[in-house]
C-alpha cells in the first residue's frame, strides 16, 4: 500500500486541478501526471492509470521538470511542498 503523500487530497484529479491552477504553464494532462507523481506512482502505474504509454508519461515529466526547474521526482515533490515518507518517520511510534 502506498503512503498518503499528497495530504490535501487522495484524489489525483483534485490534486491535478490544484497544481494546474498554481502553475498555468502545465497542460491539464501534465497537471494530472504531476498529481500522480506527487502520489508516488511509478511511470508504469501512471501510464496504466491514464491509459497512455510510458513514453508519453516520460515526455510529460520532461515538460513538468522544466516548468518547475527540477531534475527529479523527489525535487518535484519538494517543490510542491510534499515531504518524503522518511521525513515523516518517528521512531517513537
Amino acid at each position: 500500500m502506498r503512503p498518503q503523500s499528497w495530504r490535501a487530497t487522495s484524489n489525483p484529479s483534485v490534486a491535478a486541478k490544484r497544481i494546474g491552477k498554481k502553475f498555468h504553464s502545465l497542460s491539464p494532462r501534465e497537471a494530472e501526471v504531476c498529481g500522480l507523481v506527487a502520489s508516488r506512482l511509478s511511470t508504469q502505474e501512471i501510464a496504466k492509470c491514464l491509459a497512455i504509454s510510458e513514453r508519453t508519461v516520460e515526455k510529460h515529466l520532461e515538460h513538468i521538470f522544466k516548468a518547475f526547474k527540477v531534475q527529479s521526482r523527489e525535487q518535484l515533490r519538494q517543490r510542491l511542498g510534499i515531504q518524503s515518507p522518511a521525513m515523516n518517520w518517528d521512531p517513537r511510534r
